[in-house]
């Protein structure tokens, strides 16, 4: 698997993106780099996504299987 960034694809409304990272945890962050944690399932990552972001519909996205997240980069 490659890890990669994450590239905008232009819907202002996305703030988070979710996915796994290279060993196999679950990481929520904002596309900004302001916020994010790492996370032991799929559905605390969409919770802690869905709040930090107020609710608001849109607002995450989730990277493909083949790309590997990283709070980092």
């Amino acid at each position: 698997m490659q890890r990669s960034h994450i590239p905008p694809d232009g819907n202002a409304l996305h703030r988070f993106v979710v996915g796994r990272d290279g060993e196999g945890h679950w990481i929520a962050r904002d596309e900004q780099g302001s916020t994010g944690g790492v996370f032991a399932d799929r559905s605390s990552a969409v919770r802690f996504a869905t709040m930090e972001s107020g609710h608001q519909a849109g607002a995450i996205r989730f990277a493909p299987a083949s790309v590997r997240l990283s709070l980092f980069n």
